[in-house]
């Protein structure tokens, strides 16, 4: 039996959902879309918590560290440049060189969410996370109405905000009580080949990848983890150049 006209545009129209957005459907929306991200991030945030207080700091440090930086890169960095007593001007550096993609991020979502206030886009972009940027391009890039995209983004980071610190301050406790003598060392190397390897998706990250493993290996021996710093500026002007070379 064929359709009848109706019927056949029934099927053909989508359904779209009648009520009009609203900023607190907006807000829990992001908070719902989030949650399957904190499988990893939460598990991720007790080791950010473990590793400062494994590498000298006081578990109120560590928490203090998170709160403020809420980086778990730059946590891990952080925790490792204090436990060769690294000066401070050149832990500031270092956290500052490996958060340098967040300059791409803001670049790349500013458009929409330029008309926000100033005290709106301060608020995002602190809460700003990978995974937050990735939702937040995916949704500013879906169909339909955006005006309240910043809630949406505000669930996904006050979310990711709320379960990390919660996660940094179970490692932390939990940390100081792990005897000095246990080596939680292999914690933050394995943290970062956790992050870094689902990020290989292109030559230009994996050149960047490469370079930057082969500049730290040889500069292994600088002192106050000089490495960590020369193979990441290394790593970024390779991946930058070759991407330069392969779009002219």
């Amino acid at each position: 039996m064929r359709p009848t006209l109706h019927s056949r545009l029934a099927f053909d129209t989508p359904v779209t959902d009648p009520s009009p957005p609203t900023a607190r459907h907006a807000f829990w929306t992001g908070c719902r879309d989030i949650a399957p991200v904190l499988a990893g991030t939460v598990p991720f945030g007790f080791v950010a918590g473990v590793a400062p207080v494994g590498a000298g700091m006081s578990p109120t440090e560590s928490i203090v560290l998170s709160v403020v930086a809420f980086s778990g890169i730059a946590q891990l960095v952080v925790a490792q440049l204090v436990a060769v007593q690294s000066p401070v001007a050149l832990t500031l550096v270092a956290a500052f060189i490996v958060s340098l993609r967040f300059l791409m991020y803001s670049a790349s979502i500013a458009p929409h969410l330029a008309h926000l206030p100033r005290r709106w886009r301060a608020l995002l972009a602190f809460l700003m996370t990978d995974q937050g940027f990735a939702m937040a391009l995916q949704r500013a890039g879906q169909p339909g109405d955006h005006r309240f995209l910043h809630f949406h983004a505000l669930g996904v980071g006050l979310t990711l905000y709320m379960s990390w610190q919660s996660a940094v301050v179970a490692g932390a406790i939990l940390g100081a009580q792990v005897p000095a003598t246990w080596s939680l060392d292999f914690v933050v190397t394995l943290s970062f080949l956790v992050l870094l390897v689902p990020l290989l998706r292109r030559r230009a990250e994996l050149v960047a990848a490469v370079v930057a493993g082969a500049v730290a290996l040889a500069a292994a021996g600088l002192p106050y983890r000089l490495a960590i710093v020369t193979a990441s500026l290394f790593g970024i002007a390779a991946g930058v150049a070759y991407d330069w070379r392969t779009r002219r």
